[in-house]
Protein backbone atom coordinates (compact mmCIF):
# COMPACT_ATOMS: atom_id res chain seq x y z
CA UNK A 1 0.00 0.00 0.00
CA UNK A 2 1.43 3.49 -0.92
CA UNK A 3 2.42 5.92 2.64
CA UNK A 4 0.28 8.66 1.31
CA UNK A 5 -3.13 6.05 1.38
CA UNK A 6 -2.02 4.37 4.55
CA UNK A 7 -1.54 7.75 5.95
CA UNK A 8 -4.92 8.78 5.18
CA UNK A 9 -6.12 5.71 7.09
CA UNK A 10 -4.49 6.44 9.95
CA UNK A 11 -5.74 10.61 9.65
CA UNK A 12 -8.31 11.34 12.15
CA UNK A 13 -9.87 13.55 10.14
CA UNK A 14 -9.94 11.77 7.23
CA UNK A 15 -11.79 8.97 9.76
CA UNK A 16 -14.25 11.58 10.06
CA UNK A 17 -14.81 12.60 6.19
CA UNK A 18 -15.54 8.72 5.87
CA UNK A 19 -18.24 8.35 8.63
CA UNK A 20 -19.70 11.60 10.03
CA UNK A 21 -22.29 10.28 11.88
CA UNK A 22 -20.20 9.35 14.59
CA UNK A 23 -18.95 12.62 15.14
CA UNK A 24 -22.24 14.23 14.39
CA UNK A 25 -22.89 15.74 17.70
CA UNK A 26 -19.63 17.90 16.85
CA UNK A 27 -20.17 18.99 13.41
CA UNK A 28 -21.82 22.01 12.85
CA UNK A 29 -21.27 22.26 8.97
CA UNK A 30 -20.67 20.30 6.02
CA UNK A 31 -20.24 20.62 1.95
CA UNK A 32 -19.00 18.76 -0.52
CA UNK A 33 -15.68 20.11 0.32
CA UNK A 34 -15.26 20.59 3.81
CA UNK A 35 -16.12 19.92 7.41
CA UNK A 36 -16.29 22.16 10.80
CA UNK A 37 -16.49 20.58 13.92
CA UNK A 38 -16.42 21.68 17.37
CA UNK A 39 -12.84 21.20 18.98
CA UNK A 40 -12.71 17.82 21.40
CA UNK A 41 -10.10 20.12 23.53
CA UNK A 42 -11.56 23.76 23.33
CA UNK A 43 -9.54 27.16 24.32
CA UNK A 44 -12.76 28.73 24.43
CA UNK A 45 -16.51 28.28 24.41
CA UNK A 46 -17.48 27.35 20.79
CA UNK A 47 -14.24 26.81 20.06
CA UNK A 48 -13.83 24.39 16.14
CA UNK A 49 -12.03 23.47 13.68
CA UNK A 50 -12.40 23.33 9.92
CA UNK A 51 -10.92 20.87 7.52
CA UNK A 52 -11.07 19.52 3.66
CA UNK A 53 -12.80 16.13 3.14
CA UNK A 54 -9.21 15.96 0.62
CA UNK A 55 -6.33 14.81 2.87
CA UNK A 56 -3.85 17.61 2.73
CA UNK A 57 -0.85 17.96 4.89
CA UNK A 58 0.83 21.29 3.57
CA UNK A 59 -1.47 24.45 2.79
CA UNK A 60 1.25 25.26 -0.01
CA UNK A 61 -0.26 21.81 -1.89
CA UNK A 62 -3.97 23.05 -1.03
CA UNK A 63 -5.68 24.23 -4.20
CA UNK A 64 -8.29 26.09 -2.49
CA UNK A 65 -6.95 28.29 -0.05
CA UNK A 66 -8.57 31.16 -0.49
CA UNK A 67 -11.95 28.97 -0.14
CA UNK A 68 -11.23 27.40 2.54
CA UNK A 69 -10.00 31.14 4.80
CA UNK A 70 -12.77 32.22 3.38
CA UNK A 71 -15.59 29.48 5.09
CA UNK A 72 -13.68 29.80 7.86
CA UNK A 73 -13.88 33.41 8.47
CA UNK A 74 -17.75 33.22 7.50
CA UNK A 75 -18.76 30.31 9.80
CA UNK A 76 -16.62 32.42 12.54
CA UNK A 77 -18.67 35.31 12.50
CA UNK A 78 -22.13 33.26 12.27
CA UNK A 79 -20.57 31.37 15.37
CA UNK A 80 -19.50 34.15 17.31
CA UNK A 81 -22.59 36.18 17.09
CA UNK A 82 -24.60 33.60 18.14
CA UNK A 83 -22.71 33.11 21.39
CA UNK A 84 -22.19 36.71 21.92
CA UNK A 85 -18.71 36.66 21.65
CA UNK A 86 -16.42 39.98 21.21
CA UNK A 87 -13.55 38.70 18.79
CA UNK A 88 -12.27 35.34 17.75
CA UNK A 89 -8.77 33.81 16.41
CA UNK A 90 -7.58 31.74 13.84
CA UNK A 91 -4.90 29.36 13.85
CA UNK A 92 -3.81 27.26 10.54
CA UNK A 93 -2.21 23.82 11.33
CA UNK A 94 0.50 23.12 8.75
CA UNK A 95 3.21 20.38 9.05
CA UNK A 96 3.10 20.87 13.00
CA UNK A 97 2.99 17.32 13.69
CA UNK A 98 6.17 16.96 12.01
CA UNK A 99 7.85 19.11 14.25
CA UNK A 100 6.00 18.25 17.78
CA UNK A 101 5.22 14.46 19.17
CA UNK A 102 2.04 15.13 20.21
CA UNK A 103 -0.64 12.95 19.14
CA UNK A 104 -3.37 15.60 19.29
CA UNK A 105 -1.42 17.19 16.46
CA UNK A 106 -2.98 16.11 12.97
CA UNK A 107 -1.45 15.64 9.96
CA UNK A 108 -4.58 17.02 8.06
CA UNK A 109 -4.29 20.81 7.33
CA UNK A 110 -7.18 22.81 9.52
CA UNK A 111 -8.20 26.03 10.54
CA UNK A 112 -8.89 26.43 14.73
CA UNK A 113 -11.43 29.14 14.91
CA UNK A 114 -11.34 30.26 18.40
CA UNK A 115 -14.42 32.88 20.09
CA UNK A 116 -13.15 35.24 22.69
CA UNK A 117 -14.90 37.03 25.39
CA UNK A 118 -14.60 39.98 27.26
CA UNK A 119 -13.32 39.09 30.71
CA UNK A 120 -14.80 39.59 33.81
CA UNK A 121 -13.10 42.83 35.75
CA UNK A 122 -12.42 41.99 39.40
Amino acid sequence: MPRKNWYMKKCVFCQIVANQEVESHRIIYSDNEYVAMLDLHPISKGHFIVFPKKHFSEIKKFPSKGKFFELAVSLAEKEIKRLGAKAYFLKLNNNIFKLEDDPLHVGHIHMHVVPKFIKAVE
